[in-house]
Parts: C-alpha cells; structure tokens; sequence
C-alpha cells in the first residue's frame, strides 16, 4: 500500500499541468472551481494547514455565492466559458501555499513598473498579447494559451492577470471543402486585465474588447467612464432620445 507521501507527491506532480491546460480536467469554470477547492482541501488537510484552507476559502468566498466563475459569467455570459479564468484564481492560491511553482516572481521593482499606468495603458484600448509580452516580459504562467499571469512574492499584494479571449465563431469557411474551418489566433485580444483589489469589479480593467464583450457595441452610451467630453456629451443626447421615445431603442440597436 503506498504512503500518504507517496499520495501527496502525486498530487502534486498532477498540479501543474491541471492549472496550465485546466479545459482537459474540467469543461466548465464551476466544474474546475469544485475539483480544485476539493484537491486544495485535501492538500492542506494532509499537511495540518487549516488555517491556511480557511485564509484561502475566505479569499474564494469574495467571488460571491455562485463562486469564482460567478463574476466572469455575469460579466461575458455563460456560453463564453470562464474555465481559464477560474484556474488562474486558484493558480495564485496553490503558489501562495507553496504547493505550485512559477517560472518567474516579480520583484518590488518590477512590480511597481508593471501597475503604473495600467488603467491609462488598458481601459477602452485595443491590446493583443504579444504587446503585453513585450512590454512586461514572460508572464510567470500562461494559463490555457491565453490567461497570463505575473506572480508577485508570496508576501506580496497578489498576481496580475491578462485575460486574452478569442471568439470563434463558425471558422472560415473552405471554398470547395463545404465546410468551415477554425484557425487559432497566436496572438490574441486582451479583453481584461485584474488586479488586486478589495472586490472583483474594483480590480478589473477592461479593453475596449473587453467592453464590448461585456455591454455590447453601444456600451458607450451607458458607460460613459473614460471618453471625451464630446463623447460624452454624444452618448447624454443619444440617452436622452432613447428615454423619450422607448420604441428608438437606441442601445440595443447599437448592441
């Protein structure tokens, strides 16, 4: 009969690869957030870490009461799944108990460069990764292709994530083949950036992408946040025709 070392060790090894392809352990953002508590609680029950499980837990329950896939979900909708997301939320956790090495930990210097300016670089502004690359450096863990994440210390204020997203659609369609096919985007969209901050929605940055994902292309009509005074003043006459005669319509038509 093998130990409960022999146990953990498996655990661990198996660890890696569920955070970094989590869409071959889990099909949806709820499914991984279950298996994940459960190995998390697992773990910390063999090592005596109670404590520690009930610091972890109180972070998760932050998320709210439909769990961590919660926000994403209200944010971009069930059909657009969130199961990256999700393991990166508990990436940070597993690296913060010691039990998920990363390739790289941002010192204080490189820290501080990489959030000055984030909202001016990433609110409303079209970013692919690669940009993301070559402005910060290699991201700590890539998550599914397309969730980069940077590691502060363990005793830091938390990790940074860039949340790429491409959607596919039916594909292109292949002349002569009667089909369509779908070709993977290398160097994807970033639709938002998190950051750590006392709730979800006060870390969160979205890209112009990401903002559309979220309200639809007329989002500017009712999020008016960071545009031009003459934007603004646009979006205020459009709203009001739209309050004054229901039947123009005029955010949902722009969405």
């Amino acid at each position: 009969m093998r130990s409960a070392a022999d146990i953990r060790q498996r655990w661990l090894d198996r660890l890696p690869l569920m955070i970094t392809r989590p869409g071959m352990w889990a099909s949806t953002g709820q499914a991984f957030d279950w298996m994940a508590r459960g190995l998390l609680g697992d773990l910390c029950f063999l090592d005596e870490r109670e404590a520690d499980q009930a610091a972890v837990e109180r972070v998760l329950r932050s998320y709210g009461k439909l769990g961590v896939a919660g926000p994403f979900i209200a944010m971009f909708g069930e059909e657009r799944n969130c199961v990256d997301e999700v393991a990166s939320v508990f990436a940070e956790q597993f690296h913060r108990l010691g039990y998920l090495q990363v390739e790289r930990v941002l010192d204080a210097d490189e820290w501080h460069d990489l959030n000055a300016g984030l909202q001016r670089r990433f609110d409303g502004r079209e970013v692919r990764r690669g940009e993301v690359e070559a402005c910060y450096g290699s991201p700590s863990l890539v998550i599914g292709r397309r969730v980069l994440c940077y590691a502060g210390s363990s005793n830091g204020p938390g990790w940074l994530f860039f949340d790429c997203f491409e959607d596919h659609g039916p594909g292109e369609y292949v002349a002569g083949a009667g089909r369509y096919e779908w070709r993977r985007n290398e160097d994807p969209l970033v639709r938002a950036v998190r950051r750590p901050a006392p709730d979800f929605e006060a870390g969160l940055v979205l890209t112009l992408y990401g903002k559309v994902m979220r309200w639809g292309p007329g989002w500017w009509l009712d999020q008016p946040d960071g545009l031009s005074d003459e934007q603004q003043a646009i979006a205020a006459q459009l709203s009001a025709v739209e309050a004054s005669d229901p039947s123009q319509s005029l955010g949902q038509q722009s969405r």
